[in-house]
């Protein structure tokens, strides 16, 4: 990589490493709590750094993509994820964390999945579009370093799915570059979300 190249790529890595270490050291007390304090970290954060540097948002996934290969991504994902939903779902682990709010009516459920929606996006911008589009110069290998901390935030959370995050990660991150937009993680990554909170309580 040429200086200007490298210095860019450290840029990204630094900035990335500095807000998850300060994201992962604030504490919220509430499932409300907590997804503001990921977009805070994982979306406005990282936008108003690409806006001060002058960066096109849609290079680092902010835009349509590729609207053929979003759609197939997402088809095929989809598919594969439906077999991994319906054993998990009947696990007593993943029955007892999700989902993470307490609702009284449907409408709540879905005022709930929308802010979850939220999650999901600032989740998928920040491990596909701003780490791993800052961190481009390095190729393919942009793919695994986005994945190795997207798997350690999932810490916490069921073992099966700790595991699990690391595949999806790599996976994420191959359609999203392919297809030039976090469309297909985002949406796989929500309704996936929605669906298998709907199976854990089933």
């Amino acid at each position: 990589m040429k200086n200007g190249k490298t210095y860019e790529f450290f840029f990204f890595l630094a900035a990335s490493l500095a807000l998850l270490y300060v994201n992962r050291s604030l504490h919220s007390y509430t499932f409300k709590g907590f997804i503001c304090k990921e977009a805070v970290f994982y979306l406005i954060i990282p936008v108003g750094i690409l806006l001060l540097l002058r960066k096109k948002l849609a290079s680092y996934g902010l835009s349509l993509g590729d609207k053929a290969l979003v759609k197939r991504y997402f088809i095929i994902l989809f598919l594969i994820a439906i077999p991994f939903m319906l054993v998990g779902s009947r696990m007593e682990a993943f029955r007892l964390y999700y989902p993470r709010f307490v609702f009284g009516s449907w409408h709540e459920f879905i005022y709930w999945e929308l802010l979850v929606g939220v999650l999901m996006l600032s989740t998928e911008f920040f491990f596909r579009g701003f780490m791993m589009s800052g961190l481009k110069r390095s190729g393919r290998w942009a793919i695994l370093i986005q994945a190795l901390p997207y798997t350690y935030v999932h810490i916490g959370k069921p073992i099966n799915e700790v595991f699990y995050s690391f595949f999806a990660g790599l996976a994420f991150g191959h359609v999203d570059r392919e297809s030039r937009s976090i469309l297909p993680s985002f949406l796989l990554h929500w309704s996936t979300s929605i669906i298998f909170d709907i199976l854990c309580m089933m």
